[in-house]
């Protein structure tokens, strides 16, 4: 592979690190174990201004605020998440639900996606790999409305960045550790009701749950982006060894109108004898099945008259072949007896010579 490992890229669209962090962790923790790398990207820790819609994208494919030295430059951590995009294989979203959508700091991330969408549309240039990205939603209870706008704003924004939502997974429900109450002792059990005793066995299952499946997710996915890695590097070899199969065949030498076939050219056969050839091998063929399947006692061995008539067709090619190398060794004699003072008189005799069967 191009890289000695897979990196992804972690986004927590959250404005404070708690929760979402929490379950990033856990993420983090399924993704090292296969060996794959991460960076963080916390949008509790860093800030990303939101998009004035000034339309420059659209004339130089950059961001304004971007821009040192221009009057709306703002110093950000824009560049240093365009960097992060850039280098990454794959993206992780994990993102708490503001009324079914992302929370205003990711949608500002979201929003300054837009010279990716100029550049693309507006300024013509080709379209940036796909990447595989996957989106993992939080929330204390969920929503009435659902996490549909959420969704349909990542994959509207990720896919002019070169990324494409190939699974979302709903961890709504899941919470910190710190937010778990602890089960009780045994001792303590006893002085605790029945029914608030079960509701605390219950959050701790639920929580347990949430942890084995937040590390298997992470793990999977790493999974899965090593694999899609090294599936488009072998389509690209096969790609490139196909583009120099057909260049050699395009500069290759053209074939003669009266050419043998392969297998007759190498061994010195004209047109007339690769039938008989042919002949024998379908008659060698046909004469090994029936051997096989007498072994097997499907049928009876070959008769004395078929290895009679399979040694006359052998006999023929073998006459063929043996007339055609005498005939090539006597037009070739007289010219190898020539002294190699006369041929260098302007004769070049590896060029007049016929191959004869030796050679």
């Amino acid at each position: 592979m191009s890289k000695q490992q897979v990196e992804i890229l972690l986004i927590c669209g959250s404005p404070r690190a708690h929760t979402s962090e929490a379950l990033l962790a856990l993420l983090e923790q399924g993704i090292r174990d296969t060996g794959a790398r991460c960076r963080r990207f916390l949008l509790s820790e860093k800030h990303i201004a939101p998009c004035i819609g000034c339309g420059w994208c659209e004339k130089t494919g950059r961001c304004i605020l971007a821009e040192e030295g221009s009057e709306r430059y703002t110093a950000d951590d824009y560049a240093e998440l365009l960097e992060a995009l850039a280098y990454a294989d794959a993206l992780a979203i994990v993102s708490p639900l503001f009324f079914a959508g992302p929370p205003a700091q990711l949608k500002a991330l979201f929003d300054r996606m837009q010279p990716f969408w100029a550049r693309r549309y507006v300024l013509g240039e080709e379209p940036l790999a796909k990447r595989p990205a996957q989106i993992f939603i939080l929330g204390g209870g969920g929503d009435a409305h659902g996490y549909e706008p959420l969704v349909t704003i990542a994959r509207s924004a990720l896919a002019v960045a070169g990324f494409t939502v190939e699974k979302v997974q709903n961890f709504v429900g899941f919470r910190h550790a710190q937010d778990v109450a602890p089960l009780p002792s045994a001792e303590e059990a006893e002085s605790i009701a029945f029914g608030e005793l079960a509701h605390l066995r219950k959050a701790a299952a639920t929580q347990r749950e949430f942890t084995q499946r937040a590390v298997a997710a992470g793990g999977a996915f790493a999974r899965f982006v090593t694999k899609s890695m090294v599936k488009q590097e072998l389509q690209a070899e096969l790609q490139q060894v196909e583009a120099e199969i057909a260049e050699l065949r395009a500069d290759g030498p053209t074939a003669a109108p009266h050419s043998t076939s392969a297998a007759s050219e190498g061994f010195g056969f004209e047109d007339g004898h690769a039938p008989i050839v042919n002949q024998v091998d379908s008659e060698f063929e046909a004469l090994k099945q029936t051997a096989r399947a007498a072994k097997s006692g499907q049928a009876a061995r070959p008769s004395q008259a078929k290895q009679a008539e399979l040694d006359a067709v052998i006999e023929e090619a073998v006459a063929a072949v043996t007339e055609d190398a005498s005939a090539d060794t006597d037009a070739a004699s007289p010219a190898r007896a020539r002294p190699a003072s006369e041929a260098s008189k302007g004769d070049a005799l590896t060029d007049t010579a016929p191959t004869s069967l030796k050679e």
